[in-house]
């Protein structure tokens, strides 16, 4: 039976390789790349295959894979580069570094395992092809052909996904807007400055997200006020200011938001989409000083969206009319942000605000936004 040795910092994908490929091949897991590596020296038998994750700290997968190839015992030793990242940059220097594939995580168990036997019957066919009339060239086209084939399905399966988490994310905003209009008014136009305020961020080099997932996590945006379905009508219908009871009650909607994303976060393990709404769900409303609810997180300890989506939050509720109150300038919002700059908000963000505050007046200035 085949060997095939799994090399990634996170237990939970250790777990769907070594369920993936149990039964078919002897699975070696390890979370350290360092210790694998002593393990590797110390093996009668080598792997006949390596999985390989590039991101782990201390010794990462480049630093493994650069000191396997330096040892002649090892350096034939076909290596799956597998990564959270998905960019062309890193997948370009695996291939370039010597990798025979690259996988993107989290994995997708069948293709996973279709993968390895892809590879681990390349070991074996090598072995068979002096005795036969197949030329190498031939090989590689069939190959080629088979790789092109699991591509395809790989980007049909992440396409699916996709869609499936926008399909969540409309059916939560539309039940939002029902239970309160001005909720859901709020959370689209809130999306939107999140948006302008992201990506000027993102140019600044203070922000770093893939690209990839900028549109998912201005989706997930609209979501962040997703707490006060659980919140009873009185409370959102409330003309006026709330009593200290009324008003912890609605503080609550944080943590009733960040309950259910709990609850059934194991169906989506490792994933951006969850990851985003939870940060913005639970910790929009934490200030940089430590005063804000529900946790008291101060600084940097306060997730970088949840920062950002606060100051959107508030410039929205400043310039927006309710029964209750009049409408600010933008003027006016746009100095009560700088004022609270350091107390309130990150001044980082805050600096990012005043670059691109007219398009937030902009935006404020279209029914409904834009």
């Amino acid at each position: 039976m085949h060997t095939v040795m799994v090399i990634d910092d996170s237990r939970t994908e250790l777990i769907v390789a070594e369920k993936a490929l149990e039964g078919s091949y002897r699975v070696l897991c390890e979370q350290n790349a360092k210790h694998a590596l002593e393990i590797l020296k110390k093996t009668a038998k080598k792997p006949s295959l390596i999985l390989l994750d590039i991101e782990m700290p201390v010794f990462n997968g480049f630093e493994f894979f650069s000191q396997i190839r330096a040892d002649d015992k090892f350096k034939e030793i076909p290596v799956i580069f597998v990564s959270g990242n998905s960019d062309t940059a890193t997948e370009l220097e695996a291939y370039q570094l010597g990798a025979v594939d690259f996988v993107v995580k989290p994995f997708v168990a069948e293709i996973l395992k279709r993968k390895v036997n892809l590879h681990i019957g390349i070991v074996e066919d090598k072995l068979k092809l002096k005795g036969q009339n197949i030329t190498l060239q031939d090989y590689n086209e069939q190959l080629q052909d088979y790789n092109d084939e699991l591509q395809t399905k790989a980007s049909g399966a992440i396409q699916h996904a996709q869609h499936l988490e926008y399909f969540i994310i409309g059916i939560i905003t539309d039940l939002i807007a029902k239970k309160d209009g001005y909720t859901g008014v709020h959370s689209k136009r809130v999306s939107q400055y999140m948006s302008i305020l992201l990506r000027q961020m993102m140019k600044d080099g203070t922000a770093r997200y893939p690209i990839k997932d900028i549109d998912l996590i201005l989706m997930s945006a609209q979501l962040f006020e997703m707490g006060k379905i659980g919140l009873p009508d009185i409370i959102l219908e409330k003309v006026g200011k709330y009593t200290p009871e009324e008003f912890e009650l609605m503080k609550m909607h944080t943590i009733y938001a960040a309950d259910s994303i709990e609850k059934f976060a194991y169906l989506l393990p490792d994933s951006p989409f969850i990851t985003y709404i939870y940060q913005m769900a639970r910790s929009h409303h934490e200030q940089w000083c430590g005063k804000g609810y529900p946790d008291g997180l101060a600084g940097p300890h306060i997730p970088q969206l949840a920062r950002i989506i606060s100051v959107c939050d508030v410039y929205d509720a400043l310039v927006s009319k309710r029964p209750y109150k009049k409408e600010m300038t933008h003027e006016q919002a746009f100095s009560i942000i700088n004022q609270a700059s350091g107390i309130q908000f990150d001044p980082q963000i805050v600096e990012a605000f005043n670059k691109v505050h007219m398009d937030f007046y902009d935006i404020s200035n279209v029914p409904g936004g834009i």
